[in-house]
């Protein structure tokens, strides 16, 4: 005898069919522990922007922020498996040829731009010329920031007493500020909302962005730990895919990505504004890596003896993981 499903049965099994998978669990975010270099890199801050609208927790993420004193001290903890993704120069592409477990997966910025060149309050003169035989702070020997002093005195083709000296000073705001004040160093090299800063404090001034002598270079780069590549590749492509989500955020929300910006690296808002106004087009919309860019990372490790011989730059970074399309 066949059956006959009527009206009212058919509802009720399709409502028991939704009420059973709206009961099913939703499925957990994926954590990841993400590191910054430092805190106070305007480069880094779409990861700060990208929590607080909410845009990695909507790509099934969920993300622990740790900060760091440096990208060495950063390297050290990816090597300990404390860290699954790392925002950090381009330069470190250099430990990963040392053996760090990592590698780069996508281009923050190749623009130069987004270092500066700051003077204090004494400091007579303007312009890429006025550098000629100065003391300029830098991080440590061996750092990007190093290189951008040799940089300037290749492209100036300063050479004797009218090189201009790089001085180890740390990379703290606050480490600069003071060097500048007493005369230890005549400039510093740094992110631009340093020299902002100093000029909202009436301590110094922004004297140039390194694109005034600089080109391209891959600057600020995203990689991945091997364990978190090996284990879970998927959130790491959804966290590519939420990073540039937010850098598009950004472009288009000036006053919410001011004001978390100024919140994650502790400059002021205006410091933070004049930063955004000025470096906010230099971030890269897809992650790829510029031959160009990678070429000047490959000359900065030749330039500062980092490794013994040269290395096949296309060891050290990765478009695998990059979102569809870009």
């Amino acid at each position: 005898m066949p059956l006959h499903m009527t009206r009212r049965t058919a509802i009720c099994g399709l409502a028991g069919s939704l009420s059973a998978i709206a009961s099913r669990p939703a499925r957990a975010a994926d954590k990841l522990r993400v590191g910054k270099a430092v805190a106070e890199v305007f480069g880094y801050v779409p990861l700060d922007v990208g929590l607080k609208a909410g845009i990695f927790e909507k790509n099934g993420l969920e993300i622990e922020e740790i900060n760091f004193a440096g990208g060495a001290k950063m390297a050290q903890a990816v090597v300990a498996g404390a860290v699954d993704i790392s925002l950090s120069s381009g330069p470190e592409m250099v430990l990963v040829a040392k053996g760090v477990p990592e590698i780069a997966v996508a281009s923050i910025t190749h623009s130069p731009a987004f270092m500066a060149i700051v003077v204090g309050p004494q400091f007579i003169g303007s312009g890429v010329d006025a550098l000629k035989g100065k003391k300029i702070g830098i991080t440590t020997a061996g750092s990007l920031t190093q290189w951008i002093v040799d940089a300037l005195n290749k492209a100036k083709g300063w050479t004797g007493d009218e090189r201009a000296v790089a001085v180890a000073i740390g990379g703290s705001p606050t480490a600069v500020f003071a060097a500048l004040k007493v005369g230890q160093i005549d400039a510093d090299v740094g992110g631009p909302p340093t020299g902002f800063e100093l000029e909202e404090r009436h301590q110094g001034r922004l004297l140039i962005e390194c694109s005034a002598y600089l080109d391209t270079i891959e600057l600020f780069t995203i990689f991945a730990s091997n364990r978190v590549i090996e284990s879970n590749p998927d959130a790491v492509r959804r966290f590519l895919k939420g990073w540039y989500e937010s850098v598009a955020y950004m472009k288009t929300h000036r006053a919410e990505s001011v004001g978390v910006a100024a919140a994650a690296t502790g400059f002021s808002v205006n410091a933070v504004s004049h930063t955004y106004d000025s470096v906010m087009s230099g971030f890269s919309i897809d992650g790829r890596f510029q031959p160009e860019a990678i070429a000047t990372l490959r000359t900065s490790f030749a330039d500062l003896k980092l490794l013994p011989e040269p290395i096949d730059m296309t060891k050290l970074y990765t478009e695998r993981f990059l979102p569809k399309g870009s």
